[in-house]
C-alpha cells in the first residue's frame, strides 16, 4: 500500500534502479559506490511514501517479538562481500535517522530467509575503475550462478528493489547462450518498474 509519486504504488511489487556508474576491485572482492548512495535514497523514498507509517505500525499487533521485528526489517543484501561492508554506513543511518531496521548481509547468508522488502545491490558493472583509470568490463563473476541470481530475487515477501546496471544485466550471457537476467527485466519493466537513478534524484532533489 505504499504510494510516491513517480517512484511506487500500490500495485508495483518489483523496481530496478538502474546504476550505470563503474565497479571497484576492492582486495578479491569488489564494490559499487553509486549503488550504495542509490540504496541511501531508496530507503528515504520508502521513508517518504504514503502509507509506510501504516504498514510498519500494522506489524505492532504481533504478539511475537521476533515476528514483528523480522516483518519490519527490511533485506539488504549483495553478491560482494565488501559491498555489504560499505552499505553498513547506510544501514546505521536507516536505523537511526529513518527508525527503519536493516537486515543486512551477502546474498549466500541470506539464503533460508525472507523479509517483506528486500533491496539488492548487484555491484558489477560494465565500466570498472583500476588505478583511477576507467575501462570497460565484461566479467559478471559471482551473478553467473543462476542459483545465486534465485536465492537474491526470491527473498522478498512484497516488494524487490534491484539497484545495478539494468543493460549489462541485460545483455549476459551464459555458457549456453542464455540470457539468464533479462527475462527478469523484461517482467519487472512490464510488470514493475524500471528508473534510472539520474532520474530520481532529478525528481526528488539531492537533499530530499
Amino acid at each position: 500500500g505504499l504510494l510516491l509519486k513517480d517512484f511506487i504504488n500500490p500495485d508495483i511489487h518489483t523496481i530496478w534502479v538502474n546504476v550505470d556508474d563503474p565497479e571497484e576491485l576492492s582486495g578479491t572482492s569488489r564494490v559499487n559506490q553509486k549503488e550504495v548512495e542509490a540504496v541511501g535514497r531508496v530507503l528515504k523514498l520508502l521513508k517518504q511514501s504514503n502509507g509506510f507509517s501504516e504498514y510498519m505500525n500494522h506489524w505492532d499487533s504481533l504478539k511475537d517479538e521476533n515476528k514483528r521485528k523480522e516483518e519490519k526489517e527490511i533485506g539488504l543484501i549483495s553478491f560482494y562481500g565488501h559491498q555489504v561492508g560499505k552499505l553498513k554506513e547506510i544501514a546505521k543511518y536507516s536505523r537511526a535517522k529513518l527508525d527503519i531496521q536493516i537486515r543486512l548481509n551477502t546474498v549466500d547468508k541470506f539464503q533460508g530467509m525472507e523479509r517483506n522488502i528486500i533491496i539488492v545491490s548487484t555491484v558489477r558493472s560494465d565500466k570498472k575503475i583500476e588505478n583511477g583509470i576507467t575501462k570497460p568490463n565484461r566479467d559478471i563473476g559471482f551473478a553467473k550462478s543462476p542459483q545465486r541470481l534465485n536465492v537474491a530475487l526470491s527473498r522478498a515477501k512484497r516488494l524487490l528493489i534491484v539497484v545495478g546496471n539494468k543493460d549489462f544485466f541485460s545483455q549476459y550471457k551464459n555458457n549456453e547462450g542464455e540470457r539468464i537476467y533479462q527475462n527478469v527485466i523484461d517482467i519487472i519493466q512490464k510488470e514493475g518498474l524500471v528508473i534510472d537513478f539520474k532520474e530520481l534524484e532529478k525528481t526528488f532533489g539531492n537533499d530530499k
